[in-house]
């Protein structure tokens, strides 16, 4: 009971120091780590660097594809640099691995002790230290868990189970690698699972032979970990995951054939290799050659690489449609130029906006699905509040600030009149199968639709539209709704408590909708 009191303990303090580091390390450096991202894409070497330094903060393979996965999927970083960053990061989470060889149960007490009397004089307080503190005092119940871990599978070495399982023989070789790949399936994490594998090397649970495949299993199930969740992904945010899985794969399957190959024909080679010396520091020197593996290997080839993955995982419509036309960030050099480029960008969402009635309209084929053109849309408004937050750092004349106030207003305008038509359509589709009711929709759908057309018709040309004509097709129509709600509700319509719900939801949407036009007729009207 003890002995398992023992694992389980230490197996539970390794845990939380792995989410303790990881959470305090990115929450220290956070906007510094976002406005790293930024320099990704200037070359190979910042990529790399990079890499290194995310892999190290979370120490999760799985970790660093989600956060890298989600920066693409905001259009914050191209597919190509992504691909390099994340392959780097791996390697960033090899450091660990690197130091639970050591005997780091000194540095556990000054690390605790340091924490404490820091913590006691109140140094704890201040937003930038608290993280720091954080991240120590995971570090050393990191390591305090893992030296319960190894104290506790001692034991275990002469237990009958252990070494029917786990012992020498080469029947559990194959026991070894899927013990690890499911754990790393579990963990999500391939150095959890090989500092895990250390512990129980060190205890003499395992021997050598059974700590490298564990090392393989455990790559392979964290890429699978990435991989399963990115089966829901559509584009080329499924790209990633995908090439974390099949890098993992493809180094797994060197290293196990290498290991056949030597088991077969009794040559000196990897296996022979980790036996000689510490062998706790041979798997960790394993664990990160096998991530370099993953990072270098692909580099010759990756236009072929790019090429498969963006077969296997083509962009989807929102993907395209949220890519800018306009911007770029040499624009950004000339303030003046970059906010006529960002104008250009926004007349492109307005132009979008009809197509989001088209499905709604009778006899009209949508040419792009309506969800698909609501994501895009809404990708690229932030790709444009993105550009302009770069612009309003740079630096402008007066007259260039207060057009990016205005381009600023005119797009969460753009993005509210967008989030309305969405619930406008929801509304109407959901009322189609009310007799009562589809003439009304039919009819509003048609009236928002020519007022959209004006309204891109006055902001292609406000010199020779007429603006007059939609001030005047915008004005208030709460008393012409309010007559409408009342006939269809008291001319015996049969409408039921559902119906009447969309009735006020329909006709409620509409004066939002007409609203929000008059609103940016009016800004198109003014200073541009």
């Amino acid at each position: 009971m003890e002995t398992f009191a023992s694992l389980l303990g230490g197996l539970g303090l390794f845990l939380t120091g792995i989410r303790a580091i990881g959470t305090n390390l990115q929450l220290l450096a956070g906007p510094r780590l976002r406005r790293a991202l930024g320099m990704a894409t200037r070359g190979p070497v910042a990529t790399a660097c990079l890499g290194l330094a995310l892999g190290g903060l979370t120490q999760s393979s799985s970790a660093v594809a989600t956060i890298i996965t989600s920066l693409v999927t905001a259009g914050l970083l191209p597919v190509r640099p992504a691909l390099s960053l994340l392959a780097f990061a791996n390697v960033g989470t090899a450091g660990l691995v690197l130091l639970a060889t050591v005997d780091l149960r000194l540095m556990v007490l000054w690390l605790a002790g340091l924490v404490g009397f820091l913590s006691a004089f109140g140094v704890d307080r201040t937003a930038r230290m608290k993280p720091v503190l954080g991240a120590l005092l995971g570090l050393a119940l990191l390591f305090l868990g893992l030296d319960l871990l190894k104290a506790g599978a001692g034991p275990l070495a002469a237990s009958p189970v252990a070494q029917a399982l786990m012992g020498q023989g080469a029947g559990s070789l194959p026991a070894a690698f899927l013990v690890a790949l499911a754990f790393g399936l579990a963990v999500q994490s391939a150095s959890t699972v090989t500092i895990l594998a250390i512990a129980l090397l060190h205890s003499g649970v395992i021997g050598v032979e059974q700590a490298a495949l564990g090392v393989c299993g455990a790559l392979l199930g964290s890429g699978l970990a990435v991989l399963l969740p990115g089966m829901g992904m559509r584009g080329a945010a499924r790209r990633l995951p995908t090439f974390q899985a099949l890098t993992r794969a493809g180094v797994v399957a060197l290293l196990l054939l290498v290991f056949a190959v030597e088991e077969a024909t009794g040559l000196p080679l990897l296996l022979a290799l980790l036996a000689v010396g510490d062998p706790e520091r041979a798997i960790g020197l394993l664990f990160l050659g096998a991530q370099l593996a993953c990072a270098l290997l692909p580099l010759p080839v990756m236009p072929v690489i790019e090429r498969l993955l963006a077969r296997l995982c083509p962009e989807s419509a929102a993907e395209v449609m949220a890519r800018p036309a306009y911007l770029y960030d040499g624009a950004l050099e000339d303030p003046a130029t970059a906010l006529e480029l960002v104008r250009r960008e926004q007349h492109r969402l307005l132009a979008r906006l009809p197509g989001l009635l088209d499905p709604l309209r009778e006899e009209v084929s949508p040419s792009v699905p309506r969800q698909e053109l609501l994501e895009g849309a809404a990708a690229l408004e932030r790709a444009i509040l993105h550009f302009l937050a770069d612009l309003r750092q740079r630096g402008a004349a007066p007259e260039v600030m207060e057009g990016v106030v205005a381009v600023e207003s005119r797009v969460a305008l753009l993005a509210a009149l967008r989030e309305t038509l969405a619930e406008f359509g929801d509304g109407v589709m959901a009322g189609r199968q009310l007799d009562a009711l589809a003439p009304l929709q039919a009819w509003l759908v048609e009236a928002l639709h020519m007022l959209l057309e004006e309204l891109i018709e006055l902001a292609s040309d406000p010199a020779a539209a007429e603006p007059s004509l939609l001030r005047g097709l915008t004005e208030d129509r709460a008393e012409m709704m309010e007559a409408l709600r009342r006939r269809l509700l008291g001319g015996g319509g049969g409408l039921c408590h559902a119906g009447q719900d969309l009735l006020f939801r329909s006709t409620s949407l509409f004066e939002r909708g007409v609203w929000l036009t008059r609103r940016l007729a009016l800004g198109l009207e003014g200073p541009r």
